[in-house]
């Protein structure tokens, strides 16, 4: 949760209002006072609105599971199911929290340890658990020298890494600038000629955001008349390194823009003795492959009513297909077949109850 102002800050599809759940042995809580031997754990959730409407719905923003539950590793899945039950005894229909479990196999060689309602006997007749886990690129390590770190990397992303760099130094004029100086309404110009380029209000969230993080990184490289070709905006907390988000500009695909920015900035990194380089909201280029893998444990809860069976279709309407929050809700397990269907919609006396 380090440079939390930065998440709570970050636009999305839907408003979302930030809640910060703490849990304690304590009979109460003086939060003037508090310190972290007085808590179990906390948790990080976002309530989604619609036209200022609440419809709900409790999730995680992470899909990493890094800055969502804070606890120790044996009482991560209980303090998700504790604050998920919370949540649905108030009358919430969906709850989704990602986190980092304890290892799965120590889970299986003693159930009772870390133990999630995922089985048969924990979905009740008033909402329906699930749970899965997967596995992530978590991270990629950085080695002591640039070389090094390449020579880790899979041959054909090595060589791109290289080759590209290179060809935009020869014919663009390629320059670094680890330190970029840059006015927002420059910056929003820029945003206009990149590919992908993201509403005007995210531009400039991300532009101020900024400030909001401790260690802020803001790099990027210009061709030889002083032009921008890409920006990149990061972050350091301790000896690791973290791409918040970068933007390159348009009509320049075939010198992969991203992968020379990237270049730049790992060889950087590295030389200010960074170890471990994490990219916001993961990456699909192929040097995930060279990644660091972590598994991240996902518990969903939907509660059996037919208000709630609407929130999959709203998921399908408004938020992005690799969503975290729509695959799950998307994913017909939490609803089995028709016949289950049928059983999730309440009886006559159950709604008149």
């Amino acid at each position: 949760m380090d440079d939390v102002g930065y998440f709570l800050s970050k636009p999305g599809t839907f408003e979302r209002v930030p809640h910060l759940l703490l849990l304690s042995n304590a009979r109460s809580l003086d939060l003037e006072r508090l310190i972290a031997d007085d808590l179990m754990g906390a948790v990080l959730l976002y309530k989604y609105t619609v036209l200022g409407c609440g419809i709900g719905t409790f999730t995680t923003n992470d899909r990493s599971g890094r800055g969502t539950l804070v606890a120790p590793a044996g009482l991560r899945s209980t303090i998700a199911e504790m604050v998920s039950r919370w949540l649905m005894d108030r009358g919430t229909r969906a709850v989704l929290i990602s986190f980092r479990d304890v290892d799965t196999a120590k889970r299986q060689e003693d159930p009772s340890k870390g133990r999630l309602p995922g089985d048969p006997a924990a979905n009740g007749r008033n909402a329906r658990w699930a749970w899965r886990e997967r596995e992530i690129p978590d991270y990629l390590p950085l080695e002591k020298t640039f070389d090094a770190t390449l020579a880790k990397i899979g041959q054909r992303t090595r060589r791109n890494l290289r080759y590209y760099r290179k060809r935009a130094e020869a014919e663009l004029g390629c320059m670094f600038l680890p330190a970029v100086q840059i006015d927002k309404r420059e910056f929003l110009e820029f945003n206009r000629e990149c590919m992908y380029a993201v509403p005007a209000k995210a531009a400039g969230w991300r532009y101020d955001s900024l400030r909001e993080v401790s260690t802020p990184l803001f790099m990027g490289i210009k061709d030889r008349e002083g032009r921008w070709l890409s920006l990149l905006g990061g972050r350091r907390h301790h000896a690791w390194t973290e791409i918040l988000w970068q933007m390159n500009r348009d009509g320049l695909s075939s010198y992969s823009l991203s992968l020379v920015m990237r270049s730049y900035f790992m060889e950087h990194e590295i030389s200010h003795g960074m170890t471990k380089l994490y990219m916001e909201g993961g990456t699909a280029h192929p040097m995930r492959f060279s990644f660091v893998n972590d598994k991240v444990t996902d518990l969903v809860v939907m509660r059996r009513s037919r208000l709630a069976l609407l929130i999959p279709r709203l998921a399908k309407l408004f938020i992005k297909p690799d969503n975290e929050l729509a695959l799950m809700l998307l994913d017909k397990s939490l609803y089995g077949d028709s016949q289950e269907k049928s059983e999730l919609l309440p009886s006559a006396e159950e709604e008149a109850n």
